[in-house]
């Protein structure tokens, strides 16, 4: 980091150069055109952009598809472009009458992509770029643009969301790393996003793309190996008159599922179902009731007790839970003069969860700007700020499940009972009564620069520099806190992050040749600092969080941390005849947190591509296009800013007292051992493609295969405890990933007044360890599994090792040593009659899915449209496995007595023998857990809109008017029982909760918020 400010200089100096610079301005002699456009069947089409080449001086034709314009002069070209439609370049040629006629664009070969640091047509790419259709999913209630790319676009799993604000995890193409970063690289309007996409307003974004192979993925280098997602937010159109456009939905939603919590009569029979020996009769199998048997001989705590002889049944899970809502408004500007384009929007949702108090609003403003100051000097600027509140907190599930139906939340006073049951399960009403003022504020602004050379053909220079600066503040007090003494916090945090780009690009064509050549210089900082002042033991709190000197125990603490990235990138486009495609890159990063031996790695990829179909050999009936294109590229992954350095700690470890009586020092000690030799982990990999469309371009779509390999990986390795550390981040082993992608996309009808429009994608996708350390101790040629890690040599990562449960034992049952009824019968592998782990766990299966694919259909009549989405997720004969176990009801038969239980959990007792879990109260030598798929098909989207005809629009004087019903996860087809199988939570590993990794797909029945369903009715319309 000791250059950075050098580098830091160079790339500004090279900035501010360029941005001086003074071309040379060529007279030219004007020339006004008119004409008329129409599509191919002769009919106008109104609202067409009709551009003079290389400029922003344009129009868009009338109601009458008539246009009139002003070119330069006779050697102008004019370009028209109109959605749905392919661009039409046009020579001027001293005509004043030019009559323009396009032809449909059959959703494209000829679609401009965004590929980093510039864009392509789609036609021309060599790599595995998937682009988002963004309108199919524009009528949902989504508050997140992650929410409409879910199961969308082949090669990109969005996980569940179900907690207001909640920010989707993302995941492209598998898993290929161990301890690296796990997340794609996001970009927005060409500048690194760290942050939550879910801050940025779904009406804002223009276009998503997914760079997804190494030779696409190279341009980006560093934090490249997971994939990137690039964002582009709306723009302005240059000659157009303002265009006002408010666009607003409201939501209702309910859980898919429809459980509830047990009620009086249900819980009682529970407590009697768990202590069955007693509360049944033997000679009736445990099924009739004992007479003699009262609750009072049950382990149930004494206010409960109270509550079954005072008739007690507080509906505790009705009274926590809300009606959810969404509600969205967007009002926008758009249009331009001949010389600027502008975009301005503000945006207000409001997301009421579930739970009570987990609410969620944002506000968003939005100016983007460009504007021709010269022929030879182009600026402009994306600028935005989001403001999120998450309001107050929400109770836990795990709180509410852990009440019972049998006490209530007040005493006679009116006043909240701190533990309702008599144990240490809080009350869940408290949470929600806390002083809570959560806010995040993030303020953006991209400024940019273009440079153009008159005397340089094709040539221009673009200069970057980006600002993103975020402010944290979370304060919470509560009366309740400090074991009721009360406490009480104040938060804050800062954020910011500069990047300065300096992009040169060169395209130039002669003959048959085009090249486009791109080089790039940049740096990119991020600083962050946190300071947090809280209390406990407030003899007032009425001034909450605003009075921390009340407090008889004050604390403060700070921290702060700085990382760098610098860059250089370089690549070459060829393109001979539209037949011979080729793309070479080379990118080189820096960045501070690797060690001062390896600060910097070097990526390169290259692409080719083979348009068969224009070959003059080839003439096959049917094949309008077929491409054939392959790439090979490496790309890194970044390790934590400090993970190479020995670090130090403040620690109560490191305190010292001086002498009898002597104060205590603070000291400090190393808490973390250095690595000089970290390097980068790097994924290397191939993609081979085709992309194909036939039958007059009624279908087309692409197929894709891949295979990349992860070395160098990041990893936390054990050391022996002489060393003083317990581990120590290096880099070994390697892990594979393979997979195969398509995307069909055809118009099986397409009439006048009716057409359907239908897309697929299907991804699979395998990942597996194919070395770690390279030991073999036992000395068998094979290397070792990593079992304690979960790790197996030649297997996923999200390998299940574990026991196989073989259905729960009945009470006649002859049963292992341990064991008894009610609990799982386990596979005895090598049939000792007992079971241990090193014996008898066995490979079940993995949590990864087998493959996973979506259905998007489009049905327009006239004016009225049909959407309807369908995805799913399958496991195969053995994957996309998880256990099905209520986790938490362990321990005694006492917390399974006080605690409830959902209505769809099936435990076994002996009037209940066809129970799916097993009795988890009742110890035996091994748990187990019965591992079970979550195939589901899923009515992921589904809306129905109106378009008000041109004629009564204009009645209300509107361009354009769209009334639209939708629903959300309306049906899924499932055989997992209890939750949403997409429920994110925490799944716990054979270790228990102390070991329990957070998955984003892991499912238990306990502390899991349910996904919900949703309908909406919602308003679009242009002015």
């Amino acid at each position: 980091m000791d250059n950075l400010s050098l580098y830091r200089s160079r790339a500004t100096l090279i900035g501010l150069v360029w941005l001086l610079m003074v071309g040379k301005l060529l007279a030219q002699t004007p020339l006004t055109v008119t004409g008329r456009v129409t599509d191919e069947t002769g009919q106008a089409l109104p609202g067409v952009t009709v551009l003079i080449k290389g400029t922003t001086n344009g129009t868009t034709t009338t109601a009458e598809g008539t246009y009139r314009l002003s070119a330069p002069s006779a050697s102008a070209v004019l370009v028209a472009s109109y959605v749905g439609y392919v661009n039409q370049e046009i020579p001027v040629s001293n005509k004043s009458v030019i009559d323009i006629k396009l032809a449909p664009d059959d959703k494209t070969l000829n679609e401009v992509v965004v590929v980093g640091y510039g864009t392509q047509q789609r036609k021309d790419l060599t790599g595995s770029i998937a682009s988002a259709d963004l309108v199919a999913f524009k009528e949902s209630p989504n508050v997140s643009i992650l929410q409409s790319l879910k199961g969308s676009l082949p090669g990109l799993t969005i996980s569940q969301t179900n907690r207001a604000g909640d920010e989707p995890a993302i995941n492209i193409r598998g898993t290929s790393t161990l301890n690296g970063n796990t997340a794609p690289l996001i970009i927005v309007d060409g500048l690194i996003f760290n942050g939550r996409l879910s801050d940025i307003n779904p009406a804002d974004v223009a276009s998503v793309d997914v760079l997804k192979d190494p030779s696409s993925k190279a341009v980006y280098g560093s934090q490249a190996a997971n994939g990137v997602v690039l964002v582009t937010t709306k723009t302005g159109r240059a000659a157009t008159k303002p265009s006002i456009t408010y666009s607003g939905n409201f939501a209702v939603s309910s859980p898919t599922v429809n459980a509830t919590l047990l009620r009086r009569d249900a819980f009682l029979e529970k407590i009697r179902d768990i202590n069955y020996l007693t509360a049944f009769t033997k000679e009736s199998g445990y099924t009739a009731p004992n007479s003699s048997w009262t609750f009072a001989n049950s382990e149930l705590f004494p206010v409960s007790l109270a509550g079954v002889n005072a008739g007690n049944d507080y509906d505790w899970y009705g009274e926590l839970t809300q009606n959810s809502a969404i509600q969205s408004h967007n009002l926008s500007v758009s249009g331009g003069s001949e010389k600027t384009n502008y975009f301005m929007s503000g945006g207000y949702t409001r997301e009421k969860g579930f739970i009570k108090n987990d609410d969620y609003g944002r506000y968003t403003v939005r100016i983007n700007l460009d504007t021709e100051v010269t022929k030879w000097l182009t600026l402009g600027a994306n600028t935005s700020g989001s403001f999120t509140n998450f309001f107050k907190d929400a109770p836990d599930m795990n709180s509410i499940v852990g009440t019972n139906p049998l006490v209530t939340p007040r005493d006679a006073n009116g006043n909240y009972v701190i533990n309702p049951i008599g144990d240490f399960n809080v009350n869940p009403f408290l949470s929600a009564e806390n002083d809570r003022y959560e806010v995040q504020s993030r303020l953006v602004g991209n400024f940019y620069g273009i440079v153009r050379i008159p005397a340089v053909p094709g040539f221009s220079y673009r200069l970057n520099f980006g600002n993103n600066l975020k402010f944290f503040k979370n304060y919470t007090s509560s009366i309740y806190g400090a074991g009721q003494t009360g406490s009480a916090a104040k938060n804050d945090a800062t954020q910011y992050e500069q990047t300065i780009d300096n992009i040169f690009n060169y395209t130039r064509s002669f003959g048959k040749h085009s090249i486009n050549a791109t080089a790039v210089y940049g740096y990119n900082t991020s600083k962050f600092d946190r300071t947090v002042a809280s209390g406990t033991g407030f003899s007032d709190l009425n001034l909450s969080y605003n009075s921390l000197q009340q407090a008889e125990v004050q604390k403060i603490s700070s921290e702060a941390w700085e990382e760098a990235l610098l860059y250089q990138m370089g690549s070459v486009a060829y393109n001979y005849g539209g037949k011979y495609l080729i793309k070479a890159t080379v990118r080189r990063d820096g960045f501070s947190g690797f060690s001062k031996n390896n600060k910097t790695g070097i990526f390169p990829s290259i692409g080719l591509g083979w348009v068969l179909s224009e070959e003059k050999f080839f003439k096959v009936p049917g094949i309008d296009y077929l491409k054939i294109r392959g790439s090979y590229g490496e790309n890194g992954n970044k390790v934590g800013r400090y993970s190479s350095l020995a670090r130090v700690a403040s620690t109560d470890d490191s305190k010292y007292v001086f002498g009898d009586g002597g104060l205590t020092a603070i000291g400090r000690s190393v808490s973390s051992l250095a690595n000089a030799d970290l390097r980068w982990e790097r994924t290397r990999g191939i993609n081979i493609g085709l992309d194909f469309a036939i039958l007059k371009n009624r279908i087309d779509g692409n197929i894709e295969y891949y295979n990349s390999n992860t070395n160098d990986l990041l990893w936390q390795q054990t050391l022996p405890q002489t060393s003083g550390f317990s581990n120590v981040f290096t880099n070994l082993g390697q892990i594979n990933n393979t997979g195969f992608e398509f995307m069909l996309h055809a118009k099986p009808v397409q009439t006048k007044n009716f057409t359907w429009d239908v897309t697929v994608n299907f991804t699979q996708n395998r990942n597996k360890v194919v070395t770690i350390l390279g030991e073999d101790k036992n000395n068998d040629g094979i290397e070792d599994d990593l079992v304690a890690s979960s790790l197996f040599i030649g297997r996923p990562i999200g390998t299940i090792y574990d026991y196989r449960t073989q259905g729960i034992y009945q009470l006649a049952d002859e049963k292992l040593s341990g064991f008894q009824a009610g609990t799982y019968r386990i596979e005895d592998v090598n049939k000792d009659g007992k079971i241990t782990p090193a014996d008898d766990r066995q490979i079940l299966g993995n949590t990864e899915p087998a493959y996973q694919f979506g259905i998007q259909n489009t049905v327009s009549y006239k004016q009225l449209t049909l959407r309807a989405f369908v995805n799913s997720i399958q496991g195969g004969s053995n994957s996309y496995l998880s256990p099905n176990f209520p986790y938490g009801y362990n321990g005694t038969p006492g917390q399974a007595t006080n605690s409830n239980w959902f209505d769809f959990t099936d435990f076994w007792s002996p009037r209940n023998t066809g129970g799916i879990h097993p009795n988890p109260w009742v110890p035996t030598p091994a748990g187990g857990r019965e591992y079970v798929q979550r195939n589901f098909v899923r009515l992921q989207d589904i809306s129905l809109s109106y378009s008000l005809t041109d004629a009564i629009a204009k009645k209300i004087g509107a361009a354009n008017c769209k009334v639209f019903v939708s629903g959300k996860n309306l049906l899924t087809f499932t055989n997992w029982k209890g939750w949403d199988p997409e429920t994110n939570t925490t799944l716990f590993p054979v270790g228990g909760p102390a070991n329990g990794v957070n998955t984003a797909l892991g499912v238990t029945s306990i502390n899991a918020f349910p996904v919900l369903r949703s309908y909406s009715l919602g308003l679009d319309i242009t002015f």
